[in-house]
C-alpha cells in the first residue's frame, strides 16, 4: 500500500511543489483545497476542504482514508494574506486569516493525530513564513497567525513524540510562485521600476540573498523533514528566507 500524504493548498505554488515531490516519492497525495485544479495533477487527487471547518475537515480526511487509507504525512500550508492598518483592519478579514492560517492548521492537524498516534507514526509540516518569527507592519493578522503556527506546532511536537511523530515548520521569505510575479508586475507598473529593481528595493530589501526562492527548495526541506533522516528533529522552525530572520 502507498504512503498517505495530505497537502493543503496543493493546487498551484508551494504546495504544488510539494505535493510534486511527494508523488516522486511513491506517496499518494491528497490536495485539501477550496480552489481545485481542473484535472487532478500528476497524480494528486484534490478533495474541496475549507479547512477552518472542523466538520469539511473531518469529512475530507474521511473520503481520504476510504480512498487510501490514514496519513503518514500532514503538510498544512493553505494560505491567503490581507494588508491594512491595524485601525482599519476589518474583522471579517482577521477572521478568514485566523481561520485558514491557524485554526486550519490546528483542525487537520487534530483530524489525523489519533491515527498518527495509533501506528506509532507520522510527519506533520506545517508551512509558515519568516513572519511566525518578526513582523512587517499592515500584516496584523497574518502575523498574528504565522507566529501562532509555531507555537502550536511545539505543543503538538511534544505530544507526539513517544508515538514516533514528528512536528516541524518551514517559515519561506519570498517565493517565486505565480501570486509573487503578479505583485512583483504590479510594483514594477505602479512604481515604473525594473523587475529587478522591485525585487531589490521592494521585496528582496531584508534578503541577504536577493533572489526568490523556488518553490522547489521548500519541497525538498520538506521531503527531508518526512523521511527517516530527520527522525530525531521535531518542534522546530526552519528559515528558507534568503537570510532575512537571520539567527531567529
Amino acid at each position: 500500500m502507498s504512503k498517505v500524504a495530505i497537502v493543503t493548498g496543493a493546487t498551484s505554488g508551494i504546495g504544488a511543489a510539494i505535493a510534486k515531490q511527494l508523488v516522486s516519492e511513491d506517496y499518494k497525495v491528497f490536495n485539501f483545497d477550496l480552489r481545485l485544479p481542473e484535472t487532478d495533477q500528476f497524480g494528486v487527487t484534490s478533495v474541496a476542504c475549507d479547512v477552518s471547518n472542523e466538520a469539511a475537515v473531518q469529512e475530507a480526511y474521511a473520503k481520504v482514508k476510504e480512498l487510501a487509507g490514514p496519513a503518514e504525512v500532514l503538510v498544512n500550508n493553505c494560505g491567503l494574506q490581507f494588508m491594512s492598518p491595524i485601525e482599519d483592519f476589518p474583522k471579517e478579514k482577521w477572521d478568514l486569516l485566523i481561520g485558514v492560517l491557524l485554526t486550519g492548521t490546528f483542525l487537520c492537524s487534530k483530524a489525523v493525530f489519533a491515527d498518527m498516534k495509533k501506528n506509532g507514526h507520522g510527519r506533520v509540516i506545517n508551512i509558515s513564513s519568516v513572519h511566525g518569527k518578526l513582523a512587517s507592519p499592515f500584516k496584523a493578522a497574518y502575523v498574528a497567525a504565522k507566529h501562532g503556527v509555531l507555537g502550536f506546532a511545539k505543543v503538538m511536537a511534544m505530544e507526539g513524540a513517544e508515538f514516533g511523530i514528528t512536528v516541524n515548520t518551514i517559515c519561506p521569505g519570498f517565493v517565486d510562485t505565480p501570486l509573487m510575479r503578479t505583485q512583483v508586475k504590479s510594483q514594477m507598473e505602479l512604481n515604473n521600476l525594473t523587475e529587478k529593481e522591485v525585487l531589490d528595493q521592494v521585496f528582496l530589501k531584508a534578503q541577504n540573498i536577493k533572489k526568490l526562492t523556488d518553490p522547489s527548495q521548500v519541497a525538498d526541506m520538506v521531503s527531508f523533514l518526512v523521511s527517516n533522516k530527520a527522525s530525531t528533529i521535531t518542534g522546530e522552525a526552519f528559515n528558507i528566507s534568503g537570510g532575512w530572520g537571520m539567527g531567529l
